[in-house]
């Protein structure tokens, strides 16, 4: 291990790891179709919860539908016994024609530092925007004190960790979010509610693609296993690299250079470099990249007790 894993894997054991369910879209289908402001009202009138995104699949005439798509956040999202019972109570008003499905999901790891130090946050938050390994396109981040997006697939632009970097775009099955996380509902939070956040979300196929399905499923799924989507890679050393040879070390470098190859801009960046074997066969990764497993490990830890 070098100096710099050392440094890196020392800070990471200053924070605790949890992973959680961010919102969670369950459709349901029933025997006869109605309004989904009627949907909406039920659902205040059962959780006690005022504000509800519902949205009518399929509308037909007179605003009516059989299909709904419901988002439960926080507990409800979290918490398997009470989001059945809010959903058997629903159906005692609008009988379902079948089992509630999983028509989304977005699985947040949150890293929360024990002595509440925002600069060690922002450092986690950088290096796990620089580490982010994921197969996503429009490599991105956004800056919410002007509402704009500085394209990272653009070589000299570099990621700024007060940025919030996205990977995917809204219609894709798979999208990532990574961000130092000082908001909540656009109010600020306390210090000790601060945390470096990255989330995954999922919808259409690559929920099957998954394992989702029944709603039903949910209580016992094994989350450990979307561990792969949660994956950080890091720029192997030049010297390493070269092991010794001063015109590979020359080569390396100046490949790097040409394409701005550099985690500084994103993991992203390494796709032009390394990608031929000595065959010429093309490589699922780039040779110049090499696995951060201090932080995937303690990202798949925390997705092992995630227990909604």
């Amino acid at each position: 291990m070098n100096n710099y894993q050392q440094t890196a894997d020392s800070a990471l054991k200053q924070f605790r790891a949890t992973a959680v369910i961010d919102w969670l879209d369950v459709e349901i289908r029933t025997e006869r179709p109605t309004q989904h402001q009627h949907i909406r009202r039920a659902l205040r009138e059962i959780t006690s919860v005022n504000r509800w995104w519902v949205e009518a699949i399929d509308m037909q005439p007179g605003d009516v539908t059989d299909t709904f798509r419901i988002r439960f956040h926080d507990e409800l999202a979290n918490n398997y016994q009470q989001l059945r019972a809010a959903l058997h109570a629903l159906a005692r008003r609008f009988t379902f024609a079948t089992e509630p499905t999983i028509a989304g999901i977005e699985i947040s790891c949150d890293f929360w530092h024990k002595q509440q130090s925002v600069e060690a946050t922002r450092a986690l938050t950088y290096r796990m925007q620089t580490s982010l390994f994921a197969p996503g396109t429009n490599h991105r981040q956004y800056n919410g004190d002007n509402s704009s997006n500085q394209f990272l697939d653009k070589p000299g632009n570099r990621i700024n960790p007060a940025y919030n970097m996205r990977i995917g775009n809204e219609d894709d099955a798979i999208s990532w979010q990574c961000y130092h996380k000082r908001t909540d509902k656009k109010q600020p939070l306390p210090l000790r509610q601060q945390r470096a956040r990255i989330e995954v979300t999922l919808q259409g196929d690559a929920l099957q693609q998954h394992g989702f399905g029944l709603l039903s499923g949910l209580q016992h799924f094994p989350f450990e296993t979307l561990a792969s989507l949660f994956t950080f890679r890091r720029p192997i050393a030049t010297a390493q690299m070269a092991e010794g040879d001063l015109f590979r070390l020359i080569s390396i470098n100046w490949i790097r250079s040409y394409r701005d190859a550099t985690a500084e801009r994103g993991i992203h960046s390494f796709s032009t470099v390394g990608q031929r074997d000595k065959k010429g066969r093309t490589r699922t990764e780039s040779s110049h990249l090499t696995a951060d497993k201090e932080l995937s490990n303690r990202v798949r830890a925390a997705l092992r007790n995630l227990h909604p």
